[in-house]
């Protein structure tokens, strides 16, 4: 399949919205006092993180390599 321009901008901000998401329900998790709702928000920033692995996925196999796509990385949670 191949990808526009204008489809690898949106899937850019979608992987840059995914990122954030993991980032905040990680600093979240952290920062919560009781340990079930930390759980779910640490459970959450997994759900984001398993949509990032996913479209990343996705964005390779359909556009291979050297598109010149730039994929938003920052700091992953661990």
């Amino acid at each position: 399949m191949q990808l526009t321009d204008k489809d690898l901008h949106y899937l850019s901000d979608a992987l840059s919205w995914e990122l954030l998401a993991m980032k905040k329900c990680r600093h979240y998790a952290q920062e919560c006092q009781d340990p079930q709702v930390a759980q779910l928000i640490d459970r959450i920033g997994q759900m984001h993180q398993n949509h990032y692995e996913q479209l990343l996925s996705m964005i390779q196999s359909a556009s291979g390599t050297g598109t010149g796509f730039t994929i938003p990385s920052g700091n992953m949670p661990q």
